[in-house]
């Protein structure tokens, strides 16, 4: 599994050195999770930014603008709140809420629970609406970096 292990032997210890991501797992999945989208003719969308910087707003327009277009399937990623998925059920589009359970980010796994929730043979645009905070936006945005065609922040 560890085929990068390098042992260096110091005086008092020694130094493994495991050179193997942490992603990895999380990367295949999202490989997986891609072809998937290909299969279904499914482009997702990923939406995010801090808290109070106009998600929910550029959603709502992008709805307004799209909505004759596409099927467009909406998955808003948050903490523990819903306030968003009810505003954005106003419009009319199919939408999911995905509470996190504390987590500040979504992984590939669950964005294809979401995904899945949502029945993306029945959508042409997918968006996530992902959790807006300012704790790990760089975590945030290589979790699933893969899983999405595009991501927006």
């Amino acid at each position: 599994m560890y085929n990068d292990l390098k042992e260096h032997k110091m005086d008092n210890f020694k130094i493994l050195e495991i050179k193997q991501s942490i992603f990895e797992n999380n990367d295949r999945q999202a490989d997986l999770l891609r072809e998937q989208l290909k299969e279904d003719k499914t482009f997702l969308l990923n939406l995010m930014s801090s808290p109070g910087s106009g998600k929910t707003t550029t959603l709502l327009r992008t709805i307004e603008a799209l909505k004759d277009e596409l099927r467009i399937g909406i998955m808003e990623a948050d903490i523990d709140s819903d306030v968003d998925a009810q505003t954005v059920s106003k419009t009319g589009v199919k939408v999911i809420q995905l509470h996190t359970g504390g987590m500040c980010h979504l992984d590939a796994d669950m964005t294809k629970q979401g995904l899945s929730g949502l029945g993306t043979e029945e959508i042409d645009l997918a968006i996530l609406e992902n959790v807006g905070n300012l704790v790990c936006p760089g975590i945030r945005h290589r979790s699933c970096k893969k899983c999405h065609d595009f991501k927006c922040s």
